[in-house]
This record gives C-alpha cells, structure tokens and sequence, in this order.
C-alpha cells in the first residue's frame, strides 16, 4: 500500500497542469502560478506550449514529453524529481494524460514514490458532455478511435448497447467515414451530438440522429476538432431468470473458462450481483 500526502513535503514532485483547450482565458490563477514556480515545464510541444506561456507572461525552462519520446524521457524527468526538481507537465490542450502521454511519467513517479499533484481545469470531453442535453452519469469516454472502420466497430457496438452516454474525438477529416460506419451500427433515430471548437469564436454544437448528423457532414466540410456524444441506449433489456443465467455460466465452463471467469462475465452482462450469482450457481 502507498499513502501520497501531496503537500507534507518540499521535495520533487510532478504537477499535472491543465492548459485551455482554446480560450486562453480558461487559465486557472493556480495553473499560471505552478507554472511559473515549477523548475521544469515538460510540454507534449514545446512550439504549442510556447505560444500559450509567452502570452500568460512564464518563461521557464521547457522539456519536450511527448508519445516518441516518453518512455525514454520519463525515467529522466524522475531523476530529476528524485533530486529536488518540481516538474509541471502539460499538454498542448486540455488535462493531461487524457489522450495525451502523461500517464507514463505518472506511472513512473508513482513507482519510485514521487508525489503527483493534479490540478483541475479545461477538458474537451466533460466540456461537451455538459451542454450536449445528455444524462452525464454515467458516461464512457473513449479517447481516439482507431481509423480503420472494421476496427472502430466493436466500439459502436458497446455504444449502441450502452445504457450511459459515450464519448470519443475525431478529427475533421475523418468525421464523415466514422459517421457513415456508425450509421450501419447504430437505429437510425439514435441521437449524438456533435461539438467543435469548443470555447473559441466558431464553437458549435450540431445535434441530431446519426443518420442526419452523418448527411449533414456529408453536405458540409467539417471543420475543427469534434468531440462525438452518443445518447444512451434506452430500451429495457430483457432480464434473464436465475436458471437461464446459470445454464450460460455452464456453458461457458463447458467450452473451457474457470466457473469463476464464468460467473463474473455473465453476471456483468446480464447487470446482476456476482455474488448472488454465485451463490445460486453452487446451490443449483
């Protein structure tokens, strides 16, 4: 077990700084003031970054951490740390380690027992699922799907059954071919929503079913980075009787799993208690 008490020490730890995703009045006083304090900025680029640093009036020295780059670069940044640096590490927009690197330089710190300190800011995904019109608990973020439709499919299909609202990104042009495949997965009067530039001038907010939504970007060149939110399957599932579940779990045994493995999958497919799955299945 490990306990991080964040601020019990004066020692080298890493920041998670989050950035504006477009309108750089989403600063936070905090994030400008860790950023200036820190003795290290590690930026995914420090080009971006740059830009956004110069304008909040920081100067200091920058380290490029970016997805090339970062298992190398992580164990670098821990010496550091381990000597006495605080590092702030940042992504081009947003929070980072959300769809960004950062995840690994965290693993690392949290291995050789570094503290890391979040702060809290802009993020895309939680921005547009709070003025999409969809319940926002609960909800599955996605990150980037892969291009190839073949590939992004079973994810249309856990979306299509889901029963909470799922969000991904998407880049422009790539935002007509992944509404066409989700057209051939989802019924037609399933409903998304489709926000670009979130918190800049051409902000936007494009609501429909995926049939139209698709048609519609079809007619009209997408422009921007998109956050996709797909509405949550409504429809009441048909629940199974205990014998019924239970005949699947010996099915499952039967072509091979462990009754444990078997147990839990049919229990978390069939939104019953595992336990009481259990219990019943060793009492048939």
């Amino acid at each position: 077990m490990q306990r991080q008490s964040s601020y019990a020490q004066n020692e080298g730890k890493l920041y998670l700084v989050p950035t504006p995703i477009g309108n750089l009045e989403d600063i936070t006083i905090r994030a400008k003031r860790i950023l200036q304090e820190a003795d290290y900025i590690a930026a995914e680029d420090t080009r971006t970054s740059g830009i956004l640093l110069e304008k909040i009036g920081v100067h200091n020295h920058m380290l490029s951490f970016h997805k090339y780059n970062s298992k190398e670069r992580a164990p670098e940044l821990v010496k550091l740390m381990q000597d006495g640096a605080v590092i702030a590490e940042i992504s081009d927009a947003g929070m980072p380690v959300i769809s960004d690197p950062g995840f690994v330089l965290v693993q690392e710190c949290i291995k050789n027992d570094i503290p890391v300190v979040p702060l809290p800011g802009a993020s895309a995904f939680t921005t547009a699922l709070i003025a999409s019109g969809f319940d926002a608990q609960p909800f599955t973020y996605y990150g980037f799907l892969p291009r190839k439709a073949g590939e992004q499919k079973p994810y249309f299909v856990q979306m299509e059954q889901a029963h909470g609202t799922s969000i991904f990104y998407e880049a422009p042009h790539r935002l007509v071919k992944t509404l066409s495949n989700m057209a051939t997965v989802f019924a037609p009067e399933r409903e998304i929503v489709a926000a670009r530039e979130l918190t800049k001038i051409h902000e936007e907010f494009i609501r429909g079913t995926v049939q139209e939504a698709s048609q519609y970007f079809s007619e009209n060149q997408p422009r921007g980075e998109f956050v996709i939110l797909v509405s949550p399957n409504t429809e009441e599932t048909e629940q199974l009787s205990w014998p019924e579940l239970i005949e699947l779990v010996d099915e499952r045994v039967d072509q091979g799993e462990s009754k444990k493995s078997a147990i839990k999958e049919v229990a978390q497919a069939n939104q019953v208690s595992k336990n009481e799955l259990y219990d019943r299945y060793h009492q048939k």
